[in-house]
């Protein structure tokens, strides 16, 4: 399914470990060297800044030519066709393809700019063919429509490009559409939404770990699906999102002082959620729920200061800064000697692939490709055991 050359991608993972490996002095120049020449990568990619430019410069390029397009079927009811909008979609797509297949562009941001660009006409040319006009819909059927063509249309992207964004949008797109599905047609989807969500978060969690180490190639990918969940699982629960989004949905106007049903659950949930991020976090070495979890502690306080006056805003950003602050830099010297696997020092090998063996790489690098001896040189098969020595010999 992943158009990209999968043998570059296994190499591009070696070259950024043994750069990784260079910068912490494992590895001398010409060592590095060997191995870059040992796996190479033919894929054209860009830094951030010129991924940046050339996304722009390929999106402004492309709308300039379509626009021109545009200018010269004016006058024809063509414009008014949602087969126009696939029609440049489709072109964007085939350029696309052709940019990854024959030019090797990979993460380069053309491939970006046309992906999008491609994503978006032929959704828009989806969203007027199926139009609530033309079919008479009612209710949320638009908003379920537009979430289930996003969700599809990302999913699919995700799996062909490997896009981390794509990926995102994806998931946001499937909890848009569950959203609004439950919303229609669940039952009493008011009151059992938070736990809904709440379930199908963390089971697309649970189903993302198992898949991290499976499939490689879409790591980012499924980082991101990580960190997404774990905010959407916490979100769910939490006591502001629930109160004012219930409160908007059925168009009620709730008192300052006016709780809500499970009150007390959606306060446990707001507080508890974050620090149980954090201890498993630790326990497991895990990035994504540590920064997770120091991420929702803010969201935490910002509930608590949104529901109960506990002193003026300046009053707590400086009593929290500071708290922060004496926290850091107590674990910066308690961690200056290495402890249970944690250590104030900058590692730079942290995402190390498992199992490999630098050595086995440089051996291979520098002698894999050595002068191949003369057919005569080699021994014969012996044709009495022993040594394998024969009267040819």
């Amino acid at each position: 399914m992943i158009i990209y050359n999968i043998t570059w991608l296994k190499h591009l993972i070696i070259q950024d470990q043994m750069k990784k490996a260079h910068r912490a002095n494992n590895l001398n120049a010409e060592e590095l060297q060997a191995v870059l020449e040992k796996y190479p990568v033919g894929f054209h990619s860009s830094n951030l800044f010129l991924r940046i430019g050339l996304f722009l410069v390929t999106t402004t390029l492309t709308s300039f030519a379509f626009g021109f397009l545009s200018l010269v079927l004016s006058n024809t009811r063509l414009m008014e066709s949602p087969g126009y909008f696939a029609f440049l979609g489709v072109l964007c797509y085939i350029a696309l393809e052709i940019a990854v297949r024959t030019f090797h562009h990979y993460k380069s941001g053309v491939d970006d700019a046309l992906m999008w660009t491609s994503g978006m006409l032929l959704l828009t040319a989806l969203y007027i063919f199926l139009d609530k006009r033309a079919f008479g819909f009612k209710g949320y059927i638009d908003e379920l429509m537009l979430s289930g063509l996003v969700m599809l249309l990302g999913t699919y992207f995700t799996l062909r490009f490997a896009n981390m964004v794509m990926a995102l949008v994806s998931f946001c797109a499937f909890i848009a559409f569950i959203f609004f599905a439950w919303n229609s047609y669940g039952f009493y989807p008011f009151s059992t939404m938070p736990f809904l969500i709440i379930i199908i978060a963390a089971t697309i969690y649970s189903f993302v770990l198992k898949l991290d180490k499976k499939h490689w190639m879409y790591k980012d990918c499924l980082g991101m699906l990580q960190f997404v969940s774990l905010l959407t699982l916490y979100a769910a629960g939490n006591y502001f999102v629930v109160r004012e989004l219930g409160s908007s949905m059925n168009k009620v106007v709730l008192a300052p002082d006016q709780d809500i049903p499970f009150g007390w659950f959606f306060w446990l949930w707001t507080f508890c959620i974050p620090f149980i991020y954090i201890g498993i976090g630790l326990k497991r070495k895990d990035v994504i729920l540590l920064r997770a979890g120091l991420i929702l502690v803010a969201a935490a306080c910002f509930t608590l200061k949104r529901y109960h006056h506990v002193a003026s805003i300046e009053v707590v950003l400086v009593a929290s800064g500071a708290l922060l602050l004496g926290i850091s830099y107590g674990l910066m010297r308690y961690l200056e000697t290495p402890k249970y696997g944690f250590t104030v020092a900058e590692l730079d090998d942290d995402h190390m692939l498992d199992n490999l063996k630098v050595e086995s790489l440089i051996v291979s690098g520098t002698f894999g490709d050595g002068p191949t001896p003369p057919e005569g040189s080699r021994m014969g098969g012996g044709s009495f055991g022993g040594g394998g020595a024969t009267s040819d010999f």
